[in-house]
C-alpha cells in the first residue's frame, strides 16, 4: 500500500543558483518573389528612394516608406555609430532590398556569422561584423548589411538578371525568383539550479498524515529509524515542489522513478529548469 506523504524544508540561498546561457536554433526559409504562399516569418521587400526632382509630387507608397525607414533607423548619426557602419560599409542609395524576420523567429538577435542569402548557386554571407559579402574568385564584395538585433538585412539591387541572381554587384529579384534565407536565431535563457539536501533524519515519516505513522503508536516500533529497520515503513521521494516565501507553489519536479529515503547518508536532489 502506498500512502502519499507531504513534508516541507527551507532552502538556504547558497542552494539556489541562476546561470545565464545562450540558446541557438537554425532556420531556413525560401521566399518566392510574387508568390502568395510565402511564410510571414521571413519577407523580402523592395524599398525605393523618392526623388522629388525627377518624380515630382510624392504619393503614398510602401516602397518609399520602407526606404526612408531603413535610412532613418540605421543611417542617422547615432545608430550609424552604434552599428559600426563605416565609409567602406554598404550604404543604400537609390533603392534597397530588405530581408526581414519576425522577432519570434530570430529571438533576441541573429547569431553573427550565420546569415546567408542564396539564389541559385550564388550566396552572400555575413562576415560576423554586419557586412554581407558575395565572393567571386576569392574576392569579397560588400553588397549589404545585416542588423543582428533587428533581424533585418539590406542588400544592394543590381541590374536585371534573367530569373534573378546574386553577384558581386548586388542582388536581382524578379517575379518567380527563389530566395533562400538561412540564419541562426539566438536567445538568452537562464538555468535555475536548486539543490535540495536531505539529512538522514529528514522526511522519514509524515507529520501531516497520521495513518502513515500508526505503527509508532502500536508499540511495535517507536522511532522512524526503527520503522525503517523493521521494514514496516518505506518512505520514497516521488515529487519535489518548490514554493516561494508566501508558500505559493511555483514549480514541480517529478523523479523518473521513486527514490527511497536513506537513514545512513545525506541525499541531494538537484532540480533544474530554464526560463
Amino acid at each position: 500500500m502506498t500512502i502519499p506523504v507531504t513534508a516541507y524544508k527551507s532552502l538556504s540561498p547558497n542552494e539556489y543558483t541562476i546561470t545565464p546561457f545562450r540558446a541557438y536554433a537554425p532556420h531556413i526559409y525560401t521566399y518566392v518573389s510574387g508568390s502568395t504562399a510565402n511564410s510571414v516569418d521571413v519577407q523580402v521587400s523592395l524599398g525605393i528612394k523618392f526623388d522629388t526632382a525627377s518624380q515630382g509630387l510624392r504619393v503614398e507608397d510602401d516602397k518609399y516608406e520602407l526606404f526612408d525607414s531603413i535610412v532613418q533607423t540605421f543611417y542617422s548619426p547615432i545608430p550609424y555609430t552604434s552599428y559600426g557602419i563605416q565609409s567602406s560599409s554598404y550604404h543604400p542609395t537609390g533603392s534597397v532590398f530588405v530581408v526581414s524576420a519576425t522577432q519570434d523567429i530570430f529571438g533576441e538577435e541573429v547569431k553573427p556569422g550565420t546569415f546567408t542569402v542564396t539564389i541559385g548557386n550564388s550566396s552572400s554571407i555575413d562576415d560576423g561584423y554586419g557586412n554581407l559579402i558575395v565572393s567571386e574568385s576569392g574576392t569579397g564584395s560588400k553588397v549589404g548589411r545585416i542588423f543582428y538585433d533587428k533581424g533585418i538585412a539590406i542588400i544592394k539591387p543590381t541590374s536585371s538578371i534573367a530569373g534573378g541572381g546574386l553577384t558581386k554587384n548586388g542582388i536581382c529579384i524578379v517575379s518567380g525568383t527563389n530566395v533562400q534565407v538561412q540564419f541562426t536565431s539566438s536567445v538568452k535563457l537562464f538555468e535555475h539550479n536548486i539543490r535540495v539536501k536531505l539529512n538522514p533524519t529528514d522526511f522519514l515519516y509524515s507529520v501531516y498524515n497520521p495513518s502513515a505513522n500508526k505503527n509508532m503508536f502500536t508499540g511495535s516500533s517507536t522511532t522512524p529509524l526503527q520503522l525503517m529497520a523493521s521494514q514496516s515503513l518505506y518512505p520514497y521521494i516521488t515529487t519535489i515542489g518548490l514554493y516561494n516565501p508566501d508558500n505559493e507553489l511555483v514549480a514541480v519536479a517529478k523523479v523518473s522513478n521513486p527514490i527511497q529515503r536513506t537513514d545512513y547518508s545525506v541525499q541531494t536532489f538537484v532540480v533544474k529548469f530554464d526560463t
